[in-house]
């Protein structure tokens, strides 16, 4: 399982944690979903910091691997580009 998805997880699973205890304390409706959302941001930022800190070195070595292909040119074209080299080209 790669590390976002593992820390989306974790953090879906503290709201809803925060969602049921928060109904169980009285709250209702919006105002339980607020709670839940104020009280899972703090818990996650505190629970999950070396998952956090897990995903920002996954993410930064993928876009440096990304960076470091565009300036070999063994970057693959996305199919975006690809779409706009075959409009340039069936224009000229």
């Amino acid at each position: 399982m790669g590390v976002t998805l593992r820390y989306t997880i974790l953090r879906l699973g503290i709201f809803v944690l925060c969602l049921v205890v928060a109904r169980e304390a009285g709250a209702v409706g919006w105002l339980a979903i607020l709670i839940a959302a104020v009280v899972s941001v703090l818990l996650s930022l505190v629970l999950l910091r070396r998952q956090r800190e897990q995903m920002a070195v996954a993410l930064q070595q993928r876009i440096d691997g990304r960076i470091e292909a565009r300036q070999n040119g063994t970057a693959k074209k996305s199919r975006f580009d690809r779409g706009l080299d075959e409009d340039n080209a069936a224009e000229d």
